[in-house]
C-alpha cells in the first residue's frame, strides 16, 4: 500500500507551528543547566563525495549543513549534531557497496552508543543521496534486529533522494518512479509506526527513476533535481522542506527544553 503524507509523524507537533506562527527560542536561563545528554540528538549522514572517513563529526559539511548549522546556532548543547564520517564514495577510495557499509556501521555504532548512554535522549536520523542509502540501512537493520541499536529509540528517520527509495514506503513529496539501486522491503519499517519517511524530488534521477541505467547512478547525483532538497515544496502549504524539517526539530528539542511552548506571529 502506498503512503503519501505531508508531514512524518514525528514532526506532528510542527502543525502547532504552522497554525500559529513562528516559535520562539527558549531564554538564556532555560538553556543554562543543558544536561550531560543531550535533549535531542541529530544524526546527519552527507551525500557522495561531501565527506570522508576522517573527516570531524562535528563539522558540518554539504547539502545538509544549510538544515542543521541554523539548529545548532539556536539549540547549542540541548541538541547534538553529528556529522556521520565514511568514504562517500562512487569508486575511489572504495566502491560504493563498501563505503555504504563503511557508513552504516559508523552510525549504527554512533547511535547505539549514544542510546545506551542517554536513555532519555531523542534520537533522530537524516541522510542524503548516499547518506539516505547508509540511513535506511541503519533502520532496516534495526527492525531486524541485528545492529545494537533498538528500533523503539529511533524517533525519527528522513531519507532524501535515496537511491534504494521504495514508491510505497512513507513518502513526503509525490513521485514517480523508484531508486536507481532498487528498493528495499517496506513492510520492514512498519516497526516504526510513522517514523521513517522518503523525501524524492520529481526528476530526481536517483530516487525517481524507471530505469536502473549504471550511467544515470553514475551521472545522476550532481542533477539539479538531485540537489533541490533544501527549497522543494512540501504540504502544508508549500514550504520549502528544510523550513519544514528545521521547524519539527525546533518542535522537538523545545518539547525537551521549554513548558509551555511560547509562540509569536502570525
Amino acid at each position: 500500500m502506498r503512503h503519501d503524507v505531508p508531514v512524518p509523524r514525528v514532526l506532528l507537533v510542527l502543525l502547532l507551528v504552522l497554525g500559529t506562527g513562528v516559535v520562539t527560542a527558549p531564554a538564556a536561563s532555560a538553556m543554562a543547566s543543558v544536561p550531560a545528554c543531550p535533549t535531542v540528538a541529530l544524526f546527519a549522514v552527507p551525500g557522495t563525495n561531501e565527506t570522508r572517513a576522517d573527516a570531524d563529526p562535528a563539522r558540518a559539511v554539504g547539502l545538509l549543513a544549510s538544515l542543521t548549522n541554523p539548529l545548532a546556532a539556536r539549540w547549542g548543547d540541548a541538541l547534538s549534531v553529528r556529522y556521520v564520517p565514511y568514504p562517500a564514495s562512487l569508486d575511489r577510495p572504495v566502491l560504493y557497496p563498501l563505503s555504504v557499509l563503511r557508513g552504516t556501521d559508523r552510525l549504527a555504532h554512533d547511535a547505539a552508543d549514544l542510546a545506551a548512554r542517554c536513555p532519555d535522549t531523542t534520537i533522530t536520523m537524516i541522510g542524503f543521496s548516499q547518506g539516505a542509502d547508509v540511513v535506511g540501512d541503519v533502520v532496516h537493520r534495526a527492525s531486524r534486529g541485528t545492529i545494537g541499536l533498538p528500533p523503539e529509540r529511533i524517533a525519527g528517520a528522513v531519507m532524501l533522494g535515496s537511491p534504494r527509495r521504495d514508491p510505497d514506503a512513507a513518502n513526503l513529496v509525490e513521485a514517480p518512479g523508484r531508486g536507481v539501486l532498487g528498493p528495499r522491503p517496506t513492510r520492514e519499517l512498519e516497526v516504526y509506526d510513522g517514523r521513517v519517511y522518503e523525501a524524492c524530488a520529481p526528476g530526481d534521477p536517483i530516487c525517481a527513476t524507471e530505469t536502473l541505467d549504471w550511467r544515470v547512478f553514475r551521472d545522476g547525483w550532481a542533477s539539479g533535481a538531485h540537489r533541490s532538497y533544501p527549497m522543494l515544496p512540501v504540504a502544508p502549504g508549500g514550504l520549502p522542506l528544510f523550513t519544514v524539517l528545521e521547524r519539527g526539530v525546533d518542535a522537538l528539542v523545545m518539547r525537551g527544553t521549554v513548558t509551555p511552548i511560547v509562540a509569536a506571529g502570525p
